[in-house]
């Protein structure tokens, strides 16, 4: 029986830095919600690990976080090698680059 990806440790890595990102951008669940024309329960329910987080969902979640898809990318496949209770990092944002 094949798992679907909400199932997947590697769905609830990629969430857990979804909510990480949005509230170091100081952003609540509602401003993300209006920022993209959603419920804030649908970005709840990506946080909580119940909503897929498809790839254009998460490239347009990280323009309003601010961080570039690679550095994104980067630090995803990071989380991934030290796994979900590994040490968090700060990710370098594109505004903090040009400063």
């Amino acid at each position: 029986m094949k798992v679907t990806s909400i199932h997947r440790p590697e769905h609830a890595v990629l969430v857990g830095f979804l909510r990480d990102l949005r509230v170091e951008a100081g952003l609540t669940q509602s401003e993300v919600a209006a920022s993209l024309g959603v419920a804030q329960t649908a970005i709840s329910d990506i946080e909580i690990n119940e909503r897929r987080a498809d790839y254009l969902l998460v490239q347009d979640l990280c323009k309003i976080y601010g961080i570039a898809m690679s550095d994104f990318v980067a630090e995803f496949a990071r989380r991934l090698r030290v796994g979900a209770k590994g040490k968090r990092r700060t990710v370098v944002r594109k505004d903090s680059r040009s400063k």
